[in-house]
């Protein structure tokens, strides 16, 4: 990408990071708050502590939409590299397709993905001193993740040197490579070392909330994207690519 054209794709993503780190935020605080103060109330039934937290509860609660929308600019300036680097490699010819395909893959590689191996679950759920291991193997397994649809789409894109028409045996290829890792990544990826100790209702109701979460928050941050893009294209911005 041209450096010109990569201003307006910054200021699309920071703008749509935002937008989507704020209803993630507005999600959390109205739907899966509840669930929260359910299972912190259940933690300590069961384990009291006689150590006083250094964030109450109502300031993590006030904090939720801005640590979110903070999240959300995070997430967009990384949206933002990543297609700079990757757009001349992604489908379609035009930037508000290719955002939104990037979107999709990566809201599949580094939140459903992972959520298959390594679901959410709430405060109470797991050993304090398995807490680093588990970050750590998560944190792995997105990047692992993350790498395993890189090198799907270099296999697709270097085998059309030599089968250059021969698309579909290019596109089996790269399926069947990503198949391939990601059944090794299931495999060889240690599972959760930690035994779920509370009612099942509490640890779905959670866990379906946080991917929910993440999809809505994919979802906003591709569409809007796509539509400021678009909208950048037509200012003459941006064109036609691929």
């Amino acid at each position: 990408m041209r450096a010109e054209h990569f201003y307006p794709v910054l200021k699309a993503a920071l703008i749509a990071g935002l937008a989507a780190g704020l209803v993630l935020g507005l999600f959390h605080f109205l739907l899966t708050e509840p669930v929260l103060g359910r299972a912190i109330a259940l933690e300590a039934q069961t384990a009291p502590s006689q150590t006083v937290p250094l964030v109450s509860r109502s300031l993590q609660k006030g904090m939720l939409i801005v640590g979110s929308a903070l999240y959300g600019l995070l997430v967009g300036v990384i949206f933002a590299l990543v297609f700079a680097v990757s757009e001349r490699h992604l489908p379609g010819r035009w930037p508000d397709i290719k955002a939104v395909v990037l979107a999709g893959l990566l809201w599949w590689s580094v939140a459903f993905l992972p959520f298959l191996k390594y679901p959410a679950n709430p405060p109470g759920v797991g050993d304090p001193d398995t807490a680093y291991f588990r970050q750590g193997i998560q944190l792995g397994f997105i990047v692992l993740s993350a790498l395993a649809v890189a090198a799907a789409g270099a296999a697709y894109r270097l085998s059309g040197r030599r089968w250059r028409n021969l698309a579909l045996q290019r596109l089996g290829l790269a399926v069947g490579l990503y198949g391939i890792l990601v059944i090794l990544l299931f495999v060889l990826m240690p599972a959760n070392p930690d035994p779920i100790t509370v009612p099942a209702d509490l640890v779905w109701d959670f866990r379906i909330l946080s991917l929910s979460g993440q999809t809505f928050f994919w979802a906003i941050l591709g569409g809007s994207s796509a539509l400021l893009l678009k909208h950048f294209a037509r200012q003459g911005a941006l064109g036609k690519t691929g």
